[in-house]
């Protein structure tokens, strides 16, 4: 009997034995049986098979960035990097971005974006082709510079609103600013994207907020963990589990507010206080897509609902990231601030009012202190296109359907363009300076046919924001540059938050 167990336990043994080396084999068949196509011409890391490079970039996601920027070191700004069995080709150029974001054949979205899909479908975000053509015609209007002067209203009144929270702070020795603004720019979004008002700055423990926040994180881990790549066993999963609650939030969430904003719309009058665009004043982005649907022949809700939940995604982290950056710049560099405050008094003249847009265009200063902020740590640390024909990049020939990485955080400190990159230096964006770089090497909101539909938005919030807090305190803190460290996920964050010290001016 015990004999019996043995040799079928040795049997066993071989067997798997055997499997690992077929899977080996196989392996090293597919990694090298085309050079070209898994890009082993281009210079990096030497992948493992099966596996790739996946193992080099384990570990807590802080240390994500630095990981990269040891390849970018030894293999240069463009370098190859496996995941799992896809090759990925890593840019940090101004060369190599000009030749993806300028071109209109390589307007496709990578494969790291095919995570956002049960979550924000293929929008305009995630969409190509005719599709993202299309969407791109429709929602263009949305952020016509009148309707988003209507907006400014409700910028305002939501950084008065901070204001407030940050004034019982000012007796504390310090505190974590970046939840507070945060939730500012989230109630912004959501009443400018939904036309509905979240308050989460006065109840921040909302389901629809914790959920928001959990489901970037899902996405972030699947994207550097080929092995949950494949959906039903990322749904076998804590996460995968988890991930569908949260999506449930977020989707019923949007769901309900479409059909009440339907139902609202049938009672109004269409024609009345239309501007010169013909759209109605203060319209929402959901009041336009409901309007383009056409009753639902043009866009179903799921098609409306895509679009709102990618708005709510890309429209609150982002904005909220740079303004908490540029707040801790800005109280690390008291002489910046200084300048800032001084600008800010000649345009208000120790006025309490509401930001116009005119004040806008004269907040010079800040808007170069908003620009370096974004240089330093770019609220969008990676980006990935698809090529969609052959290309040439550093000499070697990229083939089509190649998956390209664009590290944006590493691109906007790179030392030919920025000199003494971790420095904090406004004059950087001054109009001789501007001049001088090359017209890729500065991208916070990509460029060429698919840049950021919503950049005119995010610099209005950013600078109300900011205007209004330096308008009303002086900023201070105790933190260094290095106590911080960044998770470069979706969106670049302070892992541990941003602590300032506020007091009354």
């Amino acid at each position: 009997m015990d004999a019996n167990f043995l040799q079928i336990g040795k049997s066993f043994a071989l067997s798997s034995f055997l499997g690992v080396c077929l899977i080996f084999a196989w392996g090293c068949v597919q990694l090298y049986s085309n050079r070209k196509k898994n890009l082993l011409h281009v210079p990096g890391p030497t992948p493992l098979p099966i596996l790739g490079n996946a193992l080099y970039l384990m570990g807590p996601h802080e240390e994500f960035m630095d990981k990269v920027w040891t390849l970018r070191r030894q293999y240069g700004p463009n370098f190859r990097l496996h995941l799992g069995t896809r090759p990925n080709l890593v840019i940090s150029s101004p060369e190599a971005y000009e030749k993806i974001l300028s071109s209109n054949k390589q307007i496709t979205k990578g494969l790291d974006y095919t995570f956002l899909w049960s979550w924000l479908g293929k929008g305009l975000l995630t969409s190509t082709g005719q599709k993202w053509h299309s969407r791109r015609k429709m929602l263009t209007p949305a952020f016509h510079f009148k309707i988003l002067e209507d907006f400014m209203q409700v910028m305002n009144q939501q950084c008065k609103i901070l204001c407030d929270k940050l004034e019982e702070k000012t007796n504390e020795e310090e505190f974590n600013v970046y939840p507070m603004v945060t939730h500012c720019a989230l109630d912004i979004i959501c009443e400018t994207a939904m036309g509905k008002k979240l308050n989460s700055q006065e109840n921040s423990n909302t389901p629809y907020v914790e959920a928001l926040y959990k489901s970037a994180d899902f996405v972030f881990s699947r994207q550097t963990s080929p092995w949950l790549w494949k959906d039903w066993i990322f749904n076998l999963t804590k996460d995968g589990v988890e991930a569908k609650k949260c999506l449930k939030i977020l989707h019923g969430f949007t769901n309900e507010v479409i059909q009440e904003r339907k139902e609202e719309m049938k009672n109004e009058d269409m024609e009345d206080a239309e501007d010169d665009v013909g759209r109605k004043k203060r319209i929402a982005f959901l009041d336009l897509l409901i309007r383009e649907s056409k009753g639902g022949t043009l866009l179903s809700d799921d098609d409306i609902r895509e679009e709102v939940d990618t708005f709510m995604f890309e429209g609150h982290d982002t904005t909220a990231c740079n303004m908490t950056f540029t707040l801790f710049l800005m109280a690390s560099h008291q002489a910046a601030q200084k300048q800032c405050q001084q600008e800010l008094d000649s345009i208000f003249e120790g006025s309490d009012r509401d930001a116009t847009s005119e004040d806008l265009a004269n907040m010079k200063y800040l808007e170069s202190c908003l620009k370096e902020s974004l240089r330093m740590y770019q609220s969008v640390p990676m980006m990935s296109r698809i090529t969609g024909e052959d290309v040439e990049i550093d000499g070697h020939l990229i083939p089509a359907n190649t998956n390209i990485v664009m590290v944006s955080y590493a691109l906007h400190r790179d030392e030919k363009s920025f000199p003494n990159p971790d420095q904090f230096d406004p004059d950087r964006f001054s109009l001789a300076n501007n001049q001088q770089r090359h017209p890729y090497a500065y991208v916070p909101f990509s460029a060429g046919p698919r840049n950021c539909i919503g950049q005119k938005f995010a610099m209005m919030e950013e600078k109300i924001l900011l205007s209004t807090v330096l308008r009303k305190f002086n900023l201070q803190t105790k933190m260094k540059i290095a106590d911080i460290p960044l998770v470069a996920e979706v969106v670049l964050k302070p892992k541990n938050g941003i602590n300032l010290i506020v007091t009354k001016r």
